[in-house]
């Protein structure tokens, strides 16, 4: 069966634009999507010359989260359904551990585990059809906790309580006005790959070494992550790009950024 997940390369590949193909569901993502999704993730790590990657979703939204239909089959297992659950964190984990820049393009709904996603990637771009639900409330569930510690972080305490308690819709200015969007483009695609651009010519192993320390900031585990950003920092100051950014600095040019 071919993956629901199309990965599409741009720029030379400097650009990876990541979309989720499953219309039919609004999006939502079942497991063979969510294995996809975090697979093409984790390949990123090893990708030299990506500098970006766009997070979005085909035919008018984003992702309507997990496909309840899809899990509801998992859970007369409970062995299944807790192997279900992994792939989803292992996705969430892996979109958020990408080394490049991360932004997710949303149109329409960003539900649940698609708002789970969102929250993975650096920023949001959204147009005015973008709405956004953490509908825990009205399925009797319990968001989990690293999901809404970004949340609250982004969007502050007492707006998540909101968002939660109530689980309604949140249009796209409402969220743009709350902070987790980030901007508004008719396009968000095309807004996307605006937003980051100035981002791509940047030093790969900066940006790399600057998310791992944000992602251990807002997760609280610096300690935990203290030797992996120690040898980042290490790799960062003998690399060959520090050498030519010193150059570069002292001819008054525009240092050329490899990544190594």
């Amino acid at each position: 069966m071919a993956s629901e997940i199309r990965l599409e390369s741009r720029d030379a590949g400097r650009v990876a634009v990541v979309t989720i193909d499953r219309p039919h569901r609004r999006n939502a993502c079942d497991l063979a999507a969510w294995r996809d999704l975090r697979d093409i993730f984790r390949g990123f790590a090893q990708d030299r010359g990506l500098r970006l990657a766009v997070l979005t979703g085909a035919q008018g939204h984003f992702c309507a989260g997990d496909d309840i239909l899809a899990f509801r089959e998992a859970l007369s297992d409970p062995a299944r359904a807790d192997a279900y659950r992994a792939v989803i964190q292992e996705c969430f984990a892996a979109v958020q551990a990408a080394p490049v820049p991360v932004i997710a393009a949303m149109r329409g709904v960003c539900v649940g585990g698609g708002a789970s996603l969102a929250l993975c990637c650096d920023f949001r771009v959204g147009d005015g059809s973008a709405r956004v639900s953490v509908p825990v409330a009205r399925l009797g569930l319990v968001y989990p906790t690293v999901q809404l510690q970004r949340l609250s972080q982004l969007i502050g305490v007492s707006q998540t309580r909101r968002w939660l308690y109530t689980g309604e819709f949140v249009d796209a200015a409402a969220a743009h006005q709350a902070g987790f969007i980030d901007a508004l483009h008719d396009d968000p695609v095309a807004g996307a790959l605006a937003f980051g651009a100035d981002m791509m010519d940047n030093a790969p192993l900066s940006i790399a070494g600057s998310k791992l320390q944000l992602n251990a900031i807002s997760a609280g585990t610096l300690v935990e992550d203290a030797a992996r950003i120690q040898a980042l920092s290490d790799q960062a100051n003998q690399s060959e790009d520090y050498r030519n950014a010193a150059t570069a600095f002292a001819e008054k040019r525009k240092p050329v950024f490899v990544g190594r």
